[in-house]
């Protein structure tokens, strides 16, 4: 049963949550399927990052163009500081990563799933990092709206 943690992040969390799931899925296809699955769905939370990276540098604009032209310089640096945060997250995303076959298994069967299970941590770390990222980037953009509308109304 998913934790209300992994329900915000959108991935199993632990080690033994992604094991589980993977023997799930395993249990009705082949290793090889599933490897090839997983494979795709870190190829896409990686190109999803750097189009959320190339979005806050668009947002980091913004919030420098917002401090000039008189919204709140506090929110608007809190904004900035979100997005490099975010930014810092969604880099880690984009680094190489290389993985080496476990030297300690001789079955080919268990060393499938072990393949499968180093592509399943990677991209519950890959995804949840992402997910955090993108959480950070909505705070960011809500408080840009919000110094938009109160350097629009005047309110300071």
């Amino acid at each position: 049963m998913a934790s209300a943690l992994e329900r915000i992040l959108g991935v199993p969390f632990t080690h033994a949550r992604r094991r589980e799931e993977i023997e799930s899925h395993l249990r009705f296809r082949d290793a090889s399927d599933m490897r090839a699955t997983m494979s795709e769905n870190l190829s896409h939370i990686t190109q999803k990052s750097g189009a959320l990276l190339a979005a806050q540098a668009i947002f980091i604009v913004v919030d420098t163009y917002g401090i000039d032209h008189g919204w709140p310089r506090s929110a608007m640096m809190i904004s900035i500081l979100t997005q490099i945060l975010a930014a810092l997250l969604v880099m880690l995303n984009l680094r190489t990563f290389y993985m080496a076959a476990p030297r300690t298994i001789d079955d080919p069967v268990e060393l499938e799933t072990e393949s499968v299970m180093q592509i399943a941590n990677l991209a519950g770390m890959r995804g949840a990092r992402f997910n955090i990222a993108l959480y950070l980037t909505f705070f960011s953009v809500i408080l840009m709206g919000f110094g938009a509308i109160d350097a629009a109304l005047g309110w300071a």
